[in-house]
């Protein structure tokens, strides 16, 4: 059997280890879906209020790490298991009670978009075209879900993509230090649909000193006053040439009139010229504008990655 160490996130050499692991994973397993993309890793370590040493934990062979577990409080755990590693059912067993324990050490209210999970559980995905993580989480008392996590993908070298057409006094550029508050405010009234969003100029700010952040991918589209109507982040993973939006938004008000979609295709000429061959996307199945988006700009669905629920008791 092989032997594993375990550990707790240790600072920003840990943040350079889980770039390379995702980057690392999607490669060896293209063209099938993989769990967290680089960019999900850069996106998700700057959520406001998140502590990495409490919530991600490394194991680790002698060949490096082989595998890593990130929850997300209250109720969420995403983890994944360097491809080809040697299969041990130990190790993704202690990845799952190191989950379970660090759930039932918490009290907090479950957000609205996650409410459908229940009290008293934890939930992480297994993706559709992944039968041993099923496998894995059916062994372990978890059960599947009706709620999924779609993927999308869309070739960037097939032709040329035509710029998006605007209305007159509409502006596509990207995201500046100068604009920090207009650029957050954007993100923040995007999401209130889901609930209060926590994300602050300061979180955003370390956001853009953060590795693999390409400002120019941090498109927006501004009217004739300056006022951001929506926006969307690219993620440029450049080892295997390809993109990865994370994550894309409209204001409420503004929905329906084909700005987040003026948006993402800015984003998809931005990448193509970045020489990258695909650009990847996800959205939650209950997320139905998202869902009308991105096959209207040219993404077609790959893989869904399903919830799986244990209730802890």
């Amino acid at each position: 059997m092989t032997s594993f160490t375990s550990r707790a996130y240790a600072g920003s050499a840990d943040l350079d280890r889980l770039i390379d692991f995702a980057q690392n994973a999607t490669g060896a397993c293209w063209p099938r879906s993989t769990y967290m993309k680089a960019g999900d890793v850069v996106w998700m370590m700057f959520t406001p209020g998140f502590d990495p040493a409490t919530n991600i934990r490394f194991w680790s062979d002698d060949d490096g790490l082989v595998a890593y577990a990130w929850f997300e409080p209250p109720l969420t755990v995403d983890f994944d298991i360097r491809p080809g590693a040697s299969p041990d059912d130990s190790l993704a067993d202690e990845i799952l009670r190191w989950a379970e324990e660090r759930r039932r050490s918490l009290t907090e209210t479950i957000p609205k978009a996650y409410a459908m999970l229940g009290e008293n559980t934890l939930s992480t995905k297994a993706l559709d075209s992944d039968p041993g993580r099923v496998s894995l989480l059916n062994r372990n008392g978890y059960s599947r879900t009706d709620r999924f996590h779609v993927l999308y993908s869309r070739s960037l070298v097939e032709a040329p993509i035509a710029q998006p057409d605007l209305d007159a006094g509409l502006r596509l550029r990207h995201a500046t230090d100068a604009d920090l508050d207009a650029r957050v405010d954007v993100h923040r009234d995007a999401w209130s649909v889901w609930g209060k969003s926590k994300v602050t100029v300061d979180t955003y700010r370390r956001l853009r000193s953060a590795p693999i952040y390409d400002p120019e991918l941090d498109v927006v589209l501004e009217d004739a006053a300056g006022k951001f109507l929506s926006y969307c982040i690219g993620w440029r993973d450049a080892a295997n040439g390809i993109g990865h939006f994370e994550p894309v938004g409209c204001r409420p008000d503004f929905a329906g009139r084909g700005y987040a979609r003026a948006v993402t295709i800015e984003g998809l000429r931005r990448m193509q010229a970045r020489v990258l061959h695909t650009a990847l996307v996800g959205t939650e199945s209950i997320n139905q504008r998202a869902r009308v988006l991105y096959p209207s700009c040219g993404f077609v669905e790959v893989d869904r990655a399903h919830y799986y629920v244990k209730q802890l008791g």
